[in-house]
């Protein structure tokens, strides 16, 4: 887990300062297990880009609140600014966790952005690995661990970038294959609009914005994004609203005056109410809590 450099770095038994691997364009850890993991973690945002391989065991957490469960091998990818919060692992788990900067994602994903399944990539942060490929992918993390290590090579960053670049065309480029044929239109138009409201929930709180920018009616939308996750889509807008108050409550010294002006709320007051409404408690208390 990667956090603002606000915030507790406990949850996790890492083998230098986060600060350091921040300072980073990538950093990788090759022996990641169970016992390296909190057994529960309030949610917190990434400042950094995270990859982590599933080799073997369970994994369960919540990203954007929507809760991922898989079983290795397989990869959940989740960008900068993005929240994660772990809910369970396996006993037997263990995995591969790479960081990665802003600039070093934006230069691999440059040489991949003609490729047809880009949306998948984007919008989707798991996929499964079909057992057939399995050894490459551990082939790969194995190698990136190598050529990072290598402090007296002035071109490690070329070499990382080129290698996943290279590896993504001749074998996970079918992971997302896969991914693309088993998505309807019902579930693009709910993954659409999720994003869309993770990227505008501080300022458009109604559903109309949301159905205006996806071409079709609040009604259908509403329907549409109940049935693919069992929330409504007024109910996503709220829940990410009180994340983010969460995440700012838990992870920042900004007052609950500052956090009620980010999240564009009229008064202190007003954000108070909303916020014990759907916790159950102050915005004081829950950071006390």
């Amino acid at each position: 887990m990667i956090y603002d450099s606000k915030m507790d770095y406990g949850y996790m038994a890492l083998p230098m300062n986060v600060d350091e691997i921040l300072g980073r364009d990538f950093w990788i850890f090759d022996n990641f297990t169970a016992a390296m993991m909190p057994n529960a973690m309030e949610p917190a945002k990434l400042t950094a880009s995270v990859s982590i391989y599933v080799r073997r065991g369970f994994f369960k957490a919540a990203i954007n609140l929507q809760v991922i469960e898989m079983s290795g091998p397989a990869v959940v990818s989740i960008k900068c600014g993005e929240t994660l919060q772990l809910i369970e692992v396996s006993s037997d788990f263990s995995a591969s966790f790479v960081v990665m900067s802003k600039n070093f994602v934006e230069d691999v994903f440059l040489h991949i952005n003609d490729v047809q399944n880009l949306t998948a990539i984007a919008s989707h942060p798991v996929f499964r690995i079909p057992e057939d490929i399995a050894p490459k992918f551990d082939n790969l993390y194995d190698s990136l661990h190598l050529i990072a290590a290598d402090a007296k090579n002035p071109n490690v960053l070329k070499v990382l970038r080129h290698s996943i670049i290279a590896f993504y065309f001749r074998y996970a480029y079918r992971c997302f294959d896969l991914i693309e044929e088993g998505t309807d239109s019902a579930k693009r138009l709910s993954d659409r609009f999720i994003k869309l409201v993770r990227d505008n929930f501080k300022t458009q709180r109604f559903l109309e914005f949301y159905a205006a920018q996806l071409g079709v009616t609040p009604k259908h939308l509403s329907r549409t994004v109940k049935s693919q996750t069992g929330f409504s889509a007024a109910s996503w807008i709220e829940r990410f609203m009180i994340l983010e108050a969460k995440v700012l409550l838990k992870s920042t010294n900004l007052t609950v005056q500052q956090i009620s002006d980010n999240l564009n709320f009229p008064t202190q007051s007003f954000f108070g109410k909303y916020f014990k409404k759907n916790v159950g408690m102050s915005p004081k208390a829950y950071r006390n809590s």
